[in-house]
């Protein structure tokens, strides 16, 4: 893989956590969606590794990315929208990654603080911040994905996130509480 075409891919999607640009702009692309749901994996196992264990890490990770790969094809299947499968996933992923990028100083910064005992009042206000831009490219995305009004997209970031952070409270409580 060239490295001009990896620049390209990163740049449309931190151009779409910008929300100046749509999943559509980009062709669909099996090489693309490969790229990108590698980089979430490796960047959601990097994330959960910080407060977890490696076996708790991988099963977290694998369970986001089932659900969100799950989730996007139940979506655009019951909107009759099947054919936008490959570039709404790929938007979802690429943008996942570059989110995590960008958050990960707040991750590694919380987790020194927790380990510290030391105030978190900042870091929690950043995760906020952070989990807030995700659900708003999310909704961005699906919104595009679907030709619908925003808050329709905002809808289904909004049940996509709380299908996520549900199923991991359930599946790992220890971690999460």
């Amino acid at each position: 893989m060239r490295t001009d075409q990896i620049n390209r891919w990163l740049a449309s999607w931190l151009q779409q956590c910008l929300l100046r640009r749509v999943p559509q702009d980009d062709p669909p692309s099996y090489s693309a969606l490969q790229w990108s749901v590698v980089a979430y994996v490796l960047m959601d196992l990097l994330h959960a590794g910080v407060g977890s264990a490696w076996p708790v890490s991988l099963g977290m990770t694998l369970l986001d990315t089932l659900v969100m790969i799950l989730f996007v094809w139940v979506v655009l299947r019951l909107m009759k929208k099947p054919a936008r499968f490959v570039q709404t996933l790929t938007a979802l992923a690429g943008t996942g990654t570059v989110l995590g990028v960008l958050g990960l100083p707040v991750i590694l910064q919380a987790a020194q603080t927790q380990a510290e005992n030391g105030p978190a009042g900042m870091l929690a206000l950043g995760w906020l911040l952070m989990l807030v831009w995700s659900i708003v490219v999310q909704a961005h995305i699906f919104r595009h994905a679907l030709s619908a009004g925003y808050s329709a997209g905002l809808l289904l970031a909004g049940l996509h996130t709380v299908l996520i952070v549900t199923l991991v409270e359930t599946l790992f409580p220890r971690v999460a509480g």
